[in-house]
């Protein structure tokens, strides 16, 4: 367990370490660069949005098939 912590920790991290380092040596303006995470921020809440609802039906059929073997 310890080490799926420390690793996990590592992880996030570096995620944050490298996300910095792109932050501060892009190209763009600022404004372009908000703007370029604001749209990808929105398309992945898009994604995780349709999957979550996606998951949603499936185990809410799956509740009901288990319901009627019962």
């Amino acid at each position: 367990m310890k080490k799926g912590l420390k690793f996990f920790a590592g992880l996030i991290f570096g995620a944050l370490t490298g996300s910095l380092a792109v932050l501060l040596l892009t190209p763009e303006s600022g404004e372009e660069t908000r703007l370029g995470i604001s749209e990808k921020l929105q398309y992945l809440r898009n994604q995780i949005q349709a999957a979550a609802r996606e998951k949603r039906v499936e185990l809410e059929a799956e509740i009901e098939r288990y319901k009627q073997a019962q």
